[in-house]
């Protein structure tokens, strides 16, 4: 395919075009970001002053508690007499005393919610307690609501100790005639107040003056976070759309240019779509004719399989037959070592009709429908070993069989699979002292493995490629009877299962054959 290169004209007008797409789409990013901003700051100060305007409410709701409830309540007693003259407690007389020890437990709530502390102070010239002493900035405060009596409240954002806050101050306390009685001259002041308070903190006031202010700071310092997390979140949002819309135009020139290939690639694709029709049509007709032959060989393999059995098994029964006649007919006239010759033979015919048994049955294997159920393995197994036992009562072998193992499968064939694990993990540990079977199941993986093991003779891992071989064998006849074509059968009926099959083992200390189906 000869790529079809665009005019340089063309090509320089894409690119200013989106260039100019990205421009706008920043601007327009930083304008509302900055619209953002502002009307989110707005926001977050007035919610700042909400949480004043509510604090300040609260005191000033306990303040009025304490003047209109407290007070006439304590000077109605003390006028019947029931507090003497000379009493006089702040806990329940001084407003200021009650509010700022109050307010000190409402931030120690806050503290242990996890919240920042508000700091609220009713600042004076002139307190009897040091701690209700003005900051300069407070002082110059007190002074200009008292010049300016229109002023009814100080509002400014103040950076302390690098944190920022609101800071609002209103003033407080006019020094009414009633007030004068505990404010105005030392002497004129109730013997008590006098007795607590020695200097001339809270005296001397004059009346109408404005003598302390509210003074309170709100950190900003949580709704900022809020704010920032906010304007990222805008800010984010608004670039990437930024960036789709100019990705968006440069995407759009480069479908045009990729319609256009595919157009020629499609058309490609159909003729070599017609050959791959015209290849597989071939090859279905290819597969119909092998599947055909392999039938007809399947049941020439059938007939030779029965042709092999019959006709090998004549001559091995004639064999025996004589042999035994020999040996009951002239048997007095043989000696020992011809006897012992007639035996081997009988044995090699027994032996050789076993092989023609086995090889018939691994044929067979191969072929037939698998009937698929439900199987108990556990069970199965534990049939097989009292088989096992009932064969050979005099051997003391413990044997362990996980209950509860089910399985989907061919119940006879994979009998047949048990059959031959547990009869080989039988026939090895025989020259084991304690000897022991364990039939089990783990998980590898993500699929289920199931094992036979024991601690018999086991095997040199270098052979192990050899022991699901036909007539394969690692121990002599006489070490272990058998005819090698065991774990073949095995093999074949694991594999016909979908499953794989694998042995592991040290020589001396047993093996393990794992199969999954």
């Amino acid at each position: 395919m000869i790529p079809i290169s665009k005019p340089p004209i063309a090509a320089t007008g894409g690119r200013r075009q989106l260039w100019l797409v990205g421009a706008v789409a920043i601007g327009i990013t930083c304008l509302v970001a900055a619209l953002l901003h502002f009307l989110a700051h707005f926001y977050m100060l007035n919610q700042a002053e909400k949480s004043v305007k509510s604090l300040l409410l609260a005191q000033r709701g306990f303040h009025r508690y304490i003047q209109e409830v407290m007070h006439p309540t304590f000077y109605k007693l003390k006028g019947e007499g029931q507090v003497t003259e000379a009493f006089y407690a702040p806990e329940i007389l001084s407003s200021s005393f009650i509010v700022r020890n109050q307010h000190a437990k409402y931030n120690e709530e806050r503290k242990t919610a996890g919240l920042d502390e508000i700091y609220y102070k009713m600042a004076a010239f002139n307190p009897r307690n040091p701690v209700n002493q003005a900051t300069p900035l407070e002082a110059d405060l007190i002074r200009r609501f008292n010049a300016d009596r229109s002023l009814k409240e100080y509002r400014e954002e103040l950076l302390i100790d690098g944190r920022d806050y609101l800071f609002v101050a209103i003033p407080f306390l006019d020094n009414q005639k009633k007030c004068m009685k505990c404010h105005g001259k030392r002497q004129d002041a109730p013997p008590g107040l006098q007795r607590l308070y020695p200097g001339e903190g809270g005296f001397n006031e004059k009346l109408g003056d404005i003598r302390a202010i509210e003074s309170i700071r709100i950190p900003l310092q949580q709704h900022y976070s809020a704010l920032h997390i906010v304007l990222a979140a805008v800010l984010v949002g608004m670039l990437s759309l930024a960036t789709l819309l100019f990705l968006n135009t440069r995407l759009r020139n480069l479908v045009t240019d990729r319609t256009r290939d595919l157009e020629m690639e499609v058309a490609e694709r159909r003729r070599m779509e017609e050959e791959v029709r015209a290849v597989n049509q071939t090859l279905e007709e290819r597969v119909d004719k092998r599947t055909s032959q392999l039938a007809v060989a399947n049941r020439e393999l059938d007939a030779f399989a029965y042709s092999v059995s019959h006709d090998l098994r004549a001559p091995l029964r004639g064999i025996d037959g004589f042999t035994l006649a020999l040996l009951e007919d002239y048997g007095d006239k043989l000696d020992e070592t011809g006897r012992d010759y007639i035996s081997r033979v009988r044995g090699g015919c027994r032996r050789m009709g076993d092989l023609i048994d086995d090889m018939l049955k691994l044929s067979r294997l191969s072929r037939g429908e698998l009937r698929l159920h439900e199987v108990d393995l556990s069970a199965m197994a534990a049939e097989i070993v009292e088989e096992l036992r009932r064969a050979e009562p005099a051997r003391q072998v413990a044997v362990e069989v996980t209950p509860g193992v089910r399985v989907r499968g061919d119940g006879v064939l994979l009998r047949a699979v048990l059959e031959n694990l547990l009869s080989n993990a039988w026939k090895f540990t025989a020259g084991t002292a304690s000897p022991a079977i364990l039939v089990g199941t783990r998980l590898d993986g993500d699929r289920q493995v199931y094992f036979v093991q024991d601690n018999g003779a086991g095997f040199d891992m270098a052979y192990a490629d050899k022991l699901f071989g036909a007539f394969q064998r690692l121990h002599t006849e006489q070490e272990f009877a058998g005819n090698g074509i065991g774990l073949a059968t095995v093999q074949r009926i694991i594999h016909r299962h979908g499953g794989t099959v694998w042995a592991e083992g040290v020589m001396g200390k047993g093996a393990t054959f794992s199969f999954t189906l």
